[in-house]
């Protein structure tokens, strides 16, 4: 097989099971508060505690 496309499919791979975990992380509302908390101007002043109340649904 070419090196280059050895390559490519290892790496696509590897992002896909980056993109896997991420999205598995995301899905805990308590990391997800955390990130909007210091990245969202509405939600800065509250603790992640509370900011998990008000994200609806499953993430």
């Amino acid at each position: 097989m070419n090196i280059e496309l050895k390559n490519a499919v290892l790496s696509i791979d590897v992002k896909a099971q980056y993109d896997e975990c991420v999205k598995k992380l995301l899905g805990h509302k308590i990391i997800l508060a955390h990130i909007l908390t210091k990245a969202i101007e509405e939600f800065r002043r509250m603790r992640p505690e509370e900011v998990v109340h008000f994200i609806e649904g499953e993430p």
